[in-house]
């Protein structure tokens, strides 16, 4: 590495920064905008001697900045042969989606340092790197050898500039150019600057073709015009007559999100949805390719038929109201309603996550007065437990946590249980699971039939229901609550670790604070928020984006005064929204 006068000032003013234990506002010899990223980095918690980049393979429907990217290099490669230095595109959120060396020696150097295809080079995973600032403030910018924040990286220096998408002009992801340090060059920045525009006018040609694409498949699926119909990626919606007429701008939001997990693999996609209207239908997604690529989604809208099952008659949409206080309209719930119907009469076991509604269940379906005992809240009294057992001998029983009994126990349940079964109305037992935890435990096998409760993310598309039964358990019939589509939207992004339980909590915190006919996006809390991103939060990321709506919710949406509260001028707000995919435009403040 070339040591200089002005590397030596670097390197000092790095080493009095990084292990300064407070804010530092400069550094002198460093130019501002290094000095802003390493107090970033700081601020996501990471260490200059261990921070690494991480493995994220990037989603499917990164591919199309990859292939323009392919387009433009091919022409480049020379350039690249002449020296040894490497070119690397990367998405929005810093993962690398490919990388073009034509030096082996060199190439073996990054792969050493994981600067290499499917690891994040993100400023919150790695610190200060041209990528990194590229991504934080939208201009190009170089990072010569000491300027790294991470201590591996001192040998390189880095060159890169923002990508936009050719209409929207919205950051999509970034290009860098890599060398030594030795081999720093000014020439380095506007040589990557110009490849950033080449793969902007390839994007604008692969837009044009996925318009095509797209056209092409909506063409060829709207030929009966009484049905719902619709293509569409991230930028573009085409809708036949029926589709327009019955969904909204938030409705047509909400499939893209549906479409865009289907695409990426990243969840299972709900079956039905309920649109802002209130009408809920099945929604089926076709994935759209271009080269073997998903570059879209065909989705064909239609009413939801009677749940039926071979041999038996169907199972009428009354059914699902036959259970008091219960509320549904996915497969996944009707699914529910079918199985527990068929094993009605007989011993029924209930599984599934933590706080998915297992004993909401069993209540709605043991009717009249059951007794309900918690096995977790008989620990070391044996004798207790079973003298409860004993005594609910002529009426409906309800066991939960079955799962809590030790062997022994639950060996002498099933004995008692036995003893009574004909003069017993019926045993309805919940468990966590039923897995190899449970293999000794006599009384999970003793239940006639078993029936799994879904988790929540299986049935989103009831979550505006859920919203309102809910809201009707801690609102009296005098005030009327609702939830507004982009707030339904909002929180189907959220992901919830007990399920309705954890719902449940949410809707009774919120509803004990808001007087107001409706719960906007703005009523939902900071924390919850930052977790609806559009990606995933790492580091610090979290904090600050509840830090960021918390100002601006304390500011009534006034974007100066929120970025006066928290020190950062207001062109620096707007980039940490961006950066963060957060989205202020649903919210009222």
């Amino acid at each position: 590495m070339r040591i200089d006068d002005s590397s030596r000032t670097i390197f000092k003013a790095r080493e009095s920064a990084l292990s300064s234990p407070g804010e530092f506002a400069s550094a002198p010899g460093v130019e501002p905008r290094i000095v802003a990223s390493w107090r970033r980095s700081l601020m996501y918690g990471l260490d200059p001697d261990r921070c690494a980049p991480k493995h994220t393979p990037a989603p499917t429907t990164s591919q199309h900045l990859r292939i323009a990217a392919d387009r433009v290099v091919e022409y480049s490669k020379a350039a690249l042969a002449q020296s040894s230095s490497s070119l690397a595109v990367t998405d929005l959120q810093g993962r690398i989606l490919n990388r073009w060396v034509e030096d082996g020696g060199f190439a073996q150097l990054l792969d050493k340092h994981l600067v290499a295809p499917e690891y994040s080079v993100a400023e919150a995973t790695t610190g200060t790197t041209s990528g990194g600032i590229v991504l934080e403030t939208g201009e190009s910018t170089m990072v010569a050898g000491p300027e790294h924040f991470y201590g591996n990286w001192l040998e390189f220096t880095c060159a890169g500039a923002p990508i936009r998408h050719p209409i929207s002009r919205r950051l999509i992801g970034s290009v860098n150019l890599t060398v030594r340090f030795s081999d720093t060059s000014p020439v380095l920045l506007s040589w990557v600057t110009d490849v950033a525009t080449q793969i902007e006018r390839a994007l604008l040609e692969t837009a044009s073709q996925r318009e095509r694409v797209l056209l092409d498949a909506f063409l060829g699926a709207r030929r009966d015009p009484r049905h719902p119909v619709l293509c569409l990626d991230d930028q573009t919606v085409i809708t036949n007559c029926s589709a327009s007429r019955l969904l909204s701008t938030v409705d047509k939001a909400m499939l893209w999100e549906l479409a865009s997990k289907r695409l990426t693999n990243e969840a299972p996609v709900a079956s039905t949805a309920t649109l802002e209207s209130g009408l809920s239908l099945v929604v089926d997604i076709t994935p759209i390719a271009e080269s073997g690529k998903s570059v879209g989604a065909l989705i064909r809208l239609r009413e939801p038929l009677p749940a039926t099952t071979a041999g038996f008659r169907p199972i009428a949409e009354k059914s699902v109201e036959a259970f008091p206080g219960l509320v549904g309209m996915t497969s996944a719930w009707k699914s529910l309603c079918a199985e527990v119907h068929l094993a009605h009469s007989g011993s029924l076991l209930l599984t599934g996550d933590s706080g998915v509604g297992k004993y909401a269940v069993g209540l709605a379906i043991s009717g009249g007065d059951p007794v309900s005992l918690d096995a977790s809240e008989y620990s070391g009294c044996s004798e207790q437990w079973l003298n409860a057992v004993a005594r609910a001998s002529d009426r409906t029983l309800i066991l939960r946590r079955i799962d809590a009994l030790d062997p022994s126990l639950a060996r002498d349940t099933v004995r008692l249980l036995d003893q009574g079964r004909s003069r017993r109305a019926r045993v309805v037992g919940t468990v966590a699971n039923t897995g190899e935890a449970d293999a000794s435990n006599l009384l999970v096998d003793w239940f006639e039939s078993l029936v799994e409760v879904p988790n929540l993310a299986q049935r989103i598309g009831d979550l505006r229901l859920l919203l309102d039964a809910l809201t009707r358990r801690y609102v009296s019939n005098a005030r009327a609550v609702r939830w507004t589509p982009d707030t339904v939207q909002t929180l189907s992004r959220v992901s919830w670790p007990r399920n309705v339980a954890s719902l449940d909590t949410f809707v009774r915190e919120i509803l004990q604070t808001n007087n107001k006919p409706t719960v906007e996006v703005s009523d939902i809390p900071g924390h919850l928020r930052a977790r609806t991103s559009r990606r995933a939060l790492v580091g610090l990321e979290q904090a600050e984006a509840k830090a960021i709506l918390q100002a601006m919710r304390d500011a009534n949406g006034n974007k100066s005064i929120a970025a006066d509260s928290l020190g950062i001028a207001r062109s620096t707000l707007y980039r940490k929204v961006r950066s963060l995919g957060i989205d202020l435009t649903v919210s009222n403040f």
